[in-house]
Order: C-alpha cells, then structure tokens, then sequence
C-alpha cells in the first residue's frame, strides 16, 4: 500500500548522504536510534538501492524507497511502517519499484494509477453504480419513484452486482434477461428498459463509448383502451370493499378520483387542508411533474375520515398500515382483488345471472375507464373537463388556457358527479350478487379463484412506458 509522504530530497536537509549502507536487518532497525524533530536519520540498504529506513521522534522506524526520475527531483515514497512489514517483505517491496523506475515508471505514480484503477473498479460495478445513479438523481431533483428505484437497486444491481459496466458483455445481458423472464414478461421489459437507462448515463459520463443495450430492442410500446363495463365496476366496488384492508381501500380511492397509484400511495395528511378538503398533489409525485390541486368529494372524505377518526392524529401517512410506511398497491394487492371479483361473479351465477368471463384489466385501467364513463350517458362530461380531472399533460409547447383555480371549479363537480355515478350504480338491484357483507376469504382460496378469473387473459407484455416516467407495480 502506498502512503502519500514522499519528499524531494532536496528540501530535506537531513538526508545523511556519507553515511555508509548495511544490510537492513530486525536488529539493525531495532537499533535505529529516535530523529530529532523536523529531521530524519537514515540506515540505507546495501542490497537494494535507495531503500532505507528511519526511526522518528515518537519511536516508530518507517520504511521508504528514494529515487529519481529523468529530468525529476528526487522523491521519497513510505513503503511501510516496521511491525506491519519486516525489512524483507519492505525490501521486496523497494526492489519491486526499483524495478518500475528503470522501467521508467515512476513508482509513486503507478500507485496512484493502480489505486485508480481498483477505484474505477469498484465504482463501476453495477451494484455501486446503480446505488450511486439513485443518490445523484435525487441530488439532481430527480428522484425516481420506488418501484422503478426498485428495478434499479434489486434486479439490476441485485443481479449483476459485480458486473462492471465497462466490461458488460451481450451474454451478461442475455444471462441477465433470461433470469428476468423467469418472473414475468414485464419483469423482462422494464429490466432492459433501465438496463439502458443506466447503460446511457455511463456513457454520457465518458466510462463507455457504446453500450451493449443497443442491439437489444424493447417490443412496440402497446396503447390500451380497456374500459370496464358497468357490471365489471360494480364487481370491483364489491371486491375492494370485501378485501376489507387498506390496499381494498385504495383501490376504491383509485377508481373515485381517477389518480395514479404513486399518488394516492403518497398522501399525507399534510397535503390535505382538512377545512375545505382540498388536497394539493406535489409536483414530484405528478407524471406531468406539476402541482395539482383537487376537491375531495364527500364520498373520499367519508374514506380518508375513516383511515383516522381522531382529528388531532392526521398526521403522516393517509393510507399505513403501520404508520411509518404508506400502503401500496403491487401483485398481491392485484391478486387479491382478481380473487375478489371471481367470487363476486360466482354469487352473481349463482342467483341465476349468465355467467360471464372478465377480459385482461389492469390497475391503470381505472383511469380509462373513469375518464371513458364520465364523458359518455349520463354523465356527458366535456372531454377538456375530463382531461384536467385525469390532470393529462399540457404539451410544453401550449399554455393551458386554465389558471389554478379555474380548473377547480371546472372539476369539482365533474368529481362529484362521477362519485354520485358510482354511488348510483351500487344501489342499484344487480349490485352486491350474495349480499352487502359475505365472510372472508380463507386465503388458500385466493390463488385458485385468482386462476380462474385469468384463464383465457392472453400472455403479453404490458404497456411500456417511457424510462423515468412514474408508475407503480406492475399490473398482471
């Protein structure tokens, strides 16, 4: 190991340059007797030129290799200190560089490299770098969310912890993908889509100058338009309130006021003027990387008043189960609520009604679907109306005609009238097939109804997205 206090000769004046070599021994530097401050007194090898060794003022004997360099001052590197190294292994050592330095590699500064080099190494092994591209992200102002930090850290860090990018190979990635695939076609996609992510941004930084991505190419971005149908919400409805938890709950939150998932996950009670009810979505948990402001009707606020009855005690967390971390909604709360809606659907048959089969549906699916009803019968809600209660993106290139509070009084009632819709809908007579409350289900039940319901859903990658754009776990 290379320790940084070599000197030019020349500014030490108390280089003993008469003094004859011996041979540096265990008793030779046992007899090395203490320098006085501010200088060195030296017993040179007369094996190994320009290896010494000396004993400072506090008694500890150092070892150093002295040299020169063409056209250089000369220079005094520390090899050691004696008890860590004995004078043999610190003479191998000198030897070594004096081997260096008639190969006109200055021995100090071949450390250094090497010490770059073991850096470099370090820094460019996947599992750093990935932890590293998270903290400058957030550095930056740019934080990404949890799931796709997520992806980052666990799958691609987590399973190319020593792969260096520098060094990554198109059999690392197929290796890295197949393992992918193994969980889920989307686990696959958005691996790759990140994989590049980081790949890039190595680039950008000069550590590669071509990723090995490149050559593998994500499957066509697929658009949806799945829009549940009347009985199908009213299934959901029933499902997310007999899941009876909190995932259940957000769920239903979801669907009544057309967020996204990392939003609604998010909310805090500080978020939330308690007076009028009207929550105010930050800027970084918006898609559209913009403040959103909402009125929350009576039907949410009778949810959120129930998540925490106690006035005095909102604070944190709307959604928690524990207090300390939100409630998200991931696979398992999708399976479940696909449990859920079979069972629902096998009351319905039950009671006479035809049976039916439910298509593929995802959780994003919600926000076409309450988008899609509010603008047809009865409701028949302007599509600009819509598109602020969605809050879609004002290309940067078009100011929005709407100032803040405009938009409010343009949505609250779209808001209103969508919850009243709902409410509608589970009143009515087809609605809750074997009852309002119907006993849990044992949880052995919830993978085989779970089956059931996605028998004939067809095996495909769900809709890409672009890298860096919010969204929560994947939906089946």
């Amino acid at each position: 190991m290379l320790h940084q206090d070599y000197l030019t000769i020349a500014q030490d004046a108390s280089v003993n340059k008469n003094k004859p070599r011996i041979h540096i021994t265990v008793n030779s530097v046992r007899a090395l007797r203490p320098s006085p401050p501010n200088k060195k007194h030296f017993d040179w090898d007369d094996e190994v030129r320009g290896f010494g060794a000396y004993r400072t003022s506090r008694g500890v004997v150092v070892f150093v290799y002295q040299y020169r360099m063409p056209h250089q001052p000369a220079r005094r590197a520390k090899i050691g200190e004696f008890g860590d190294l004995t004078p043999a292994q610190a003479r191998d050592i000198a030897r070594t560089w004096a081997v260096e330095r008639r190969q006109d590699r200055d021995p100090v500064e071949e450390r250094k490299r090497k010490a770059r080099e073991v850096e470099a190494a370090k820094s460019l092994k996947l599992a750093i770098y990935v932890d590293n591209y998270i903290q400058r992200r957030k550095t930056e102002g740019k934080p990404l969310t949890k799931q796709h930090e997520r992806i980052v850290r666990d799958d691609i860090g987590g399973l190319m912890p020593e792969v260096r990018i520098d060094r990554m190979t198109a059999s690392d990635i197929d290796d890295f993908l197949e393992r992918l695939q193994q969980r889920s076609k989307s686990a696959r996609i958005w691996g790759l889509v990140y994989l590049k992510v980081i790949l890039n941004d190595a680039k950008a930084r000069g550590h590669i100058a071509v990723s090995p991505a490149d050559s593998f190419k994500l499957p066509p971005r697929a658009e949806r338009d799945r829009v549940l149908k009347t009985d199908e919400i009213q299934r959901f409805l029933e499902a997310a309130y007999d899941m009876d938890d909190g995932h259940g709950t957000v769920l239903e939150v979801l669907l009544r006021t057309m967020r996204r998932r990392e939003e609604i996950a998010g909310m805090s009670w500080e978020e939330i003027d308690q007076d009028s009810w009207v929550w105010t979505i930050p800027a970084e948990r918006m898609k559209s990387k913009r403040e959103y402001v909402m009125d929350l009707p009576m039907q949410v606020r009778a949810i959120l008043e129930q998540q925490q009855p106690d006035p005095r005690k909102r604070t944190g967390w709307v959604f928690t189960h524990d207090g300390k971390r939100s409630i998200t909604i991931g696979t398992q709360s999708k399976d479940s609520i696909d449990a859920h809606i079979q069972r629902r659907m096998e009351c319905a048959v039950a009671e006479g009604r035809s049976p039916r089969r439910m298509e593929h549906w995802t959780i994003h699916d919600l926000r076409t679907t309450a988008g899609t009803h509010c603008g047809d019968a009865p409701l028949s809600i302007r599509e600009e109306i819509i598109e602020l209660c969605l809050a879609h993106a004002t290309p940067k290139n078009r100011k929005s005609k709407y100032q803040r509070g405009e938009k409010r009084a343009l949505t609250k009632p779209a808001f209103i009238a969508w919850n009243d819709h709902l409410d509608q809908l589970m009143e009515r007579s087809d609605a809750w097939p074997g009852g309002r409350d119907i006993p849990p289900m044992p949880y052995g039940e919830i993978k085989r109804r779970q089956l059931d319901l996605r028998r004939d859903w067809p095996s495909r990658p769900r809709p890409q997205r672009k890298a860096g754009e919010k969204k929560g776990t994947m939906d089946e």
